[in-house]
């Protein structure tokens, strides 16, 4: 099996991440780094299936962490762990019959979980939040004080999971029509 695509896929993903955190303020959350988890569980055999995504997620929040100016190592880790673990959960029954619905069902899944512990654990650990009634709707839908609205996390990640979960299965699937016998004699002719 050629390696090539998937280390070239994990570069790209790499990219788009560290670029994401170096201008958060285009579009915040707004990364394949979740679909390229789902997707890795449901269509990726053996290792690879494990070590893809979460070699990527592992590389890369360190640097965007950093990037943001943020401590690496933290609370946030365990929101991490909640929130992979959650899309783990999802993708694997799906890795049974992956049909575009349920894939892209599992993706909007995903994002909404992974969207909840991480402004759960938010809410529990940072001081920033009272810890009240207010205080947790305040850290799952209007953020902190100063900072914008998270609700816009869960929109973005929504959007990044469902648009990149329906790349990949456009690319798994060969949705492309197939080009009929005159088209292809004309492409070759041409």
């Amino acid at each position: 099996m050629n390696r090539l695509p998937l280390v070239l896929l994990a570069l790209v993903v790499v990219a788009f991440r560290v670029l994401g955190a170096m201008y958060p303020e285009t579009i915040p959350n707004f990364s394949p780094l979740a679909a390229l988890l789902l997707c890795s569980l449901v269509f990726l055999k053996g290792a690879w299936r494990w070590a893809l995504p979460l070699g990527v997620w592992v590389v890369t929040d360190p640097v965007v962490s950093l990037v943001q100016g943020y401590n690496p190592v933290g609370w946030h880790w365990a929101a991490l762990v909640l929130g992979i673990g959650a899309t783990v959960a999802i993708a694997m029954p799906l890795r049974r019959n992956p049909k575009v619905l349920p894939m892209l069902a599992g993706a909007a899944g995903a994002a909404l979980a992974f969207y909840f512990l991480t402004n759960a654990i938010s809410f529990l650990t940072l001081p920033m939040y009272p810890k009240t009634l207010a205080g947790f709707v305040q850290a799952e839908w209007t953020g902190p004080v100063g900072f914008g609205p998270t609700w816009m996390f869960l929109r973005n990640a929504l959007a990044s999971n469902l648009l990149f979960t329906g790349l990949v299965l456009l690319a798994q699937r060969g949705f492309a029509p197939a080009a009929s016998p005159a088209s292809a004699e004309a492409l070759r002719s041409a």
